[in-house]
């Protein structure tokens, strides 16, 4: 092996798309949550209980700004991209699946100590295993890069509608799961109007700019109050500002890139400093970390049929590094459960940093076409 290919695999990991819309990001996983976990409570103690209660709120406005550029950019690739977007969400459905159902498996024969239903522990997992990150790939990289790509972005969109279940599964109500979902989707259809008409009427940047912020926080705290998904309100919105006419897609785009990767780092290190270890959390590290590998590697075979021009191996190799849409749902459902979810936490969050691990070995360096 050449030493520029070599130089290549060890770089190409550390520097991914974390999810759907978001410019490329150093290292997004590798550092942040160690440095979370090290100035967290259970370390230095810079970020102390109190301060992470703090954090609530602006974590679910963080959440529902990720699920807003999720849903501008999902919007805009529907049109172009729609074969893509029945393969991603084929390879998300099949690494779902796997998780869920072997993780299930295990869960009722080692009776681990969980203090939700296991199958409410299982569909979580899965539902945080299906994000991928994007490899960074340029305009002169080979096909087989570009497409990959693409289907890691695209399998960003199936986990924030099933998180948006499992979160209402998670909470108690009078409302169906299926009902609650529907709400918050309606939530963020109706918050994402009311932004449209106040972003669309406003002349002076400034202006824009304050009506873009406060739609964020509606997106966010009106979904925290209510126990529900603020990823979800916020890509309803997304996809509502992109289907509506006017400008008002671009404007929220345009706003958003100046504060995407700050609101990445402060998801990462806000999960980091959150970790408690567990002796469940220990017991699911492992079986996460192996199963999401082989429902990616399933997942990326399947998907392949519907993505030519890319060996079915390496799609899933591609697909093995971790999206940041995993660890923020994992944080929204402890924001829901509360203690009960600190188990499913640890072991999404270890599992991420050993999963960009596995990256190192497996994913193939972009070669130019």
């Amino acid at each position: 092996m050449r030493f520029s290919d070599f130089s290549g695999r060890i770089r190409a990991p550390f520097r991914t798309r974390a999810a759907l819309g978001l410019n490329p990001l150093a290292a997004p996983i590798m550092v942040f949550i160690p440095l979370g976990i090290l100035l967290g409570p259970s370390a230095m103690g810079v970020i102390s209980h109190g301060a992470l209660a703090h954090l609530d709120i602006v974590i679910s406005i963080a959440l529902a700004t990720l699920g807003v550029v999720i849903g501008i950019a999902a919007g805009r690739e529907v049109r172009a991209a729609g074969r893509l977007l029945a393969a991603a969400t084929i390879e998300a459905g099949i690494t779902i699946a796997v998780v869920v159902g072997a993780v299930l498996i295990l869960l009722q024969n080692w009776m681990l100590p969980l203090e939700i239903p296991f199958l409410l522990a299982a569909l979580a997992l899965g539902v945080c295993a299906s994000a991928s990150a994007a490899p960074p790939v340029d305009v002169g990289d080979e096909r087989a890069a570009q497409i990959a790509g693409r289907v890691a972005d695209l399998d960003d969109v199936l986990p924030i509608v099933l998180g948006g279940v499992v979160l209402a599964m998670a909470r108690p109500s009078e409302l169906s799961s299926l009902a609650s979902t529907a709400l918050t989707t309606g939530l963020g259809l109706a918050i994402g109007l009311c932004g449209w008409l106040l972003v669309e009427r406003a002349e002076v940047v400034a202006e824009r700019a304050v009506f873009v912020l406060g739609t964020l926080a509606m997106l966010g705290g009106a979904p925290a109050y209510m126990g529900l998904s603020p990823l979800l309100t916020g890509m309803a919105a997304g996809v509502f500002w992109v289907a509506a006419p006017g400008r008002c897609d671009a404007i929220v785009a345009r706003e958003l890139r100046k504060v995407q990767h700050p609101i990445v780092v402060l998801v990462l290190i806000t999960a980091g400093a959150s970790l408690q270890l567990t002796t469940a959390g220990i017991w699911l590290l492992a079986p996460y970390v192996i199963f999401r590998s082989a429902g990616k590697i399933l997942g990326g075979w399947t998907a392949s049929r519907l993505a030519p021009g890319i060996a079915p191996s390496d799609l899933g190799a591609y697909l093995i590094p971790p999206g940041v849409i995993g660890i923020a749902f994992a944080l929204n459902l402890q924001q829901v459960a509360h203690e009960p979810a600190r188990s499913l936490v640890f072991a999404v969050a270890i599992g991420a940093i050993a999963s960009e691990t596995l990256a190192l070995v497996v994913t193939p360096t972009p070669r130019p076409a």
